[in-house]
């Protein structure tokens, strides 16, 4: 194929570069990645061909951070493609109302970090842990594309194995399983949020926790229950 452009990708200047790139990663549906760009560049040298692309793909973010533009150029799934920033990504999922940007029920969400930290794993595995059937939850999982059959284990009976797809790095904007949490990262975020709740409960007004319950008591009370009282079933004498 003849590219639109006379001289070799790492000989145009670094605006045509940019543009080129930016081009590239916008019309694709998929992460671009350095592969694909060597050989459609006709590239033989990867890592000069990677020093340039990621460069590149800084100074484009750059330029779009400089107009306050509300997307960037992220690396997902071993390539980059565009993406909203947080703040509006609740705005774009509502307006597309993807079929992949649906809420997975707990269930779901389960099966899929248990997937996501132990793969491959069969089902036996994943009922295991969680102390229910699974079916389900992984039929849904494979349905939306972000769980795979990854071949069979080798124990008696050669059950299905299961692992997570490039989908599901995409769907959580993750760059590899590297970036999935440790375990110790995770313990320490709910250290930090059983501490931060200890120190509300502590700086509560004398009589506060008292107040909540109450409340508590009347937000969950019959409607009834603040009219007069009712009737005594007892004869009148």
């Amino acid at each position: 194929m003849n590219l639109p452009f006379d001289l070799p990708f790492l000989e145009l200047s670094r605006q045509r570069q940019c543009r080129i790139l930016e081009t590239l990663i916008f019309a694709s549906d998929q992460p671009v990645t350095l592969a694909q760009l060597g050989s459609l560049f006709h590239c033989s040298d990867e890592a000069e061909l990677a020093a340039i692309v990621h460069q590149r793909i800084a100074d484009i973010n750059a330029e779009l951070e400089a107009t306050d533009r509300p997307y960037r150029i992220v690396a997902v799934a071993g390539g980059w493609q565009f993406a909203t920033l947080p703040e509006y990504g609740a705005l774009v999922a509502e307006y597309l109302q993807r079929k992949e940007q649906r809420r997975l029920s707990r269930a779901a969400l389960e099966v899929l970090a248990i997937v996501a930290y132990k793969q491959p794993v069969t089902k036996s595995e994943i009922d295991a842990i969680r102390g229910v059937n699974s079916s389900e939850a992984l039929a849904t999982l494979l349905e939306r594309g972000l769980l795979r059959i990854a071949g069979r284990s080798p124990t008696l009976g050669k059950p299905l194995l299961y692992e997570t797809t490039d989908e599901f790095l995409r769907t959580f904007g993750l760059a590899s399983l590297d970036d999935l949490p440790k375990p110790r990262e995770i313990d320490e975020l709910f250290r930090r949020r059983a501490e931060d709740f200890a120190q509300q409960m502590d700086t509560l007004p004398a009589g506060g926790m008292r107040r909540l319950l109450e409340l508590f008591e009347q937000l969950t009370a019959r409607p009834d229950t603040d009219q007069s009282p009712p009737r005594s079933s007892a004869p009148e004498s």
